[in-house]
């Protein structure tokens, strides 16, 4: 038990609230336990609140009168979604979400409200607005309006709070993960030429000669004839590069029927069963859905059934292609068919933090009031934003990636990054984004 008549160090934290909705423990229990190691325990008994003698929240909506009162805004005793008209104001520079509306309060806002708020995409549950591949947009969201979608607010937050009740009580003893370094990589093009049907090969000489490329034409003869390496082959590179920096990789393999926006290599040839099979010895390997499967999403089992039997292993890592997914069907069918760790959760034409934090999470869905058995790993920066979305270069690319390293590193959190194995080509559209990767690996390392 902690003593405060004589202080020792101490992790033990007692919430009192009326009500310990699957919401409040969900996001409590990911704040307290998950992020800053603290015991959390609830209780509903205001004599036991008043009793304990040691660090202690009241989550209420009225001050009890002894521990470190935190104003509880009503949304986590909620059982529906509704549209909040939520302001977002400004606390020493600090956006914030839920403003307490006791002046002068202990703490300005309902830091769980405003985490559970973020953290579960309460918003795109709400939301119509999608681009053309049927994404939620970042510039639709409430952190690119307010302009905090590069930090991971939720993180700065909960360290405002924790440095507020540590002047109560300074005994209480937090224990932070350490920071982790996930290097992704996506295949959606094994290779440029290799393995590659006769139909597919002619067509790709066809599109060349319409745009004028002969050199293209130049380079996938010499390719195919054996004088030139694929230029999508960059895997030895990513092996060495990784293992230079004692990096674990991590690739994820679209495994899907040719056709569309999905087309990579045909998954039941030899290319791909060759290329699975020494992937499968260096590298974990997660399945990439189609595109296709956002609209039948009984091809993810066919899918990722597939890609297990070609590595030989279980898979239990996932990524979306193009990033889509939507709240809460793709994470659902995804848990059902054996996903536990995912790994789409950010945006295609920004970086920075979809769910306004830098550490893994259980899901929860809104829907149902549930957690879920499925961990989101949000992605913070991707090579094809800067190149593609944002048009910088790699010069200017690097320096918005080290700013995210940073606020990731700052509070001990967890960087993936995803890049593709074509854009560490160095070659066409991707020439010097492959030293670009170097020096994002080389800042972003342990």
């Amino acid at each position: 038990m902690c003593n405060l008549a004589h202080p020792t160090p101490c992790s033990v934290l007692l919430f009192y609230t009326s009500s310990v909705s699957p919401r409040l423990h969900y996001i409590a229990t990911l704040l307290f336990e998950e992020m800053e190691g603290l015991t959390l325990t609830f209780t509903q008994s205001k004599e036991e609140f008043l009793s304990f003698d040691g660090p202690k929240v009241a989550y209420t909506k009225e001050d009890p009168g002894d521990g470190f009162f935190l104003e509880a805004s009503g949304l986590l005793f909620e059982q529906k979604i509704f549209a909040h008209d939520i302001p977002v104001r400004n606390f020493h520079d600090v956006p914030i979400l839920f403003e307490s509306s006791i002046p002068d309060a202990a703490f300005p806002f309902d830091l769980l409200a405003a985490s559970f708020y973020v953290v579960s995409r309460y918003e795109e549950y709400l939301s119509s607005s999608h681009d053309k591949y049927g994404r939620f947009q970042a510039s639709s969201g409430m952190a690119y309006k307010n302009g905090f979608l590069d930090k991971p607010i939720v993180n700065i937050w909960l360290k405002l709070f924790i440095d507020r009740l540590r002047q109560k009580y300074p005994s209480l003893m937090t224990r932070q993960n350490a920071y982790r370094y996930v290097p992704t990589i996506d295949i959606d093009h094994a290779y440029a030429y290799l393995h590659r049907s006769l139909h597919r090969t002619m067509g790709g000489i066809g599109r060349s000669l319409s745009h004028g490329r002969l050199d293209a034409i130049v380079e996938r003869i010499k390719v195919l004839a054996g004088f030139s390496p694929d230029p999508y082959d960059t895997f030895a590179f990513i092996r060495n590069l990784h293992e230079t920096y004692n990096l674990d990789t991590l690739c994820f393999v679209l495994f899907a029927d040719y056709g569309g926006n999905d087309n990579n290599i045909t998954v039941d040839g030899k290319g791909m069963a060759g290329l699975m099979q020494s992937l499968a010895g260096w590298s974990e390997i997660g399945v990439h859905p189609s595109l296709s499967s956002s609209k039948h999403p009984s091809r993810m089992q066919k899918e990722k059934d597939g890609l297990g039997a070609a590595t030989g292993s279980e898979i239990t890592k996932s990524r979306q292609h193009f990033l889509k997914f939507t709240l809460p069907d793709t994470y659902l069918n995804l848990a059902s068919l054996g996903i536990r760790d995912e790994y789409s959760m950010g945006y295609a034409a920004h970086p920075g933090f979809r769910a306004g934090i830098a550490h893994p999470f259980s899901f929860f869905d809104l829907a149902v009031n549930e957690v879920k058995p499925l961990r989101i790993h949000p992605v913070t920066v991707m090579d094809v934003t800067f190149r593609d979305y944002l048009h910088l270069n790699p010069e200017e690319s690097l320096r918005e990636i080290k700013q995210i390293i940073h606020q990731v590193r700052l509070h001990n959190g967890e960087f993936v990054s995803l890049w593709h194995n074509e854009s560490l080509s160095n070659t066409g559209r991707w020439k010097g984004w492959r030293r670009l990767y170097e020096e994002v690996v080389k800042e972003a390392k342990p």
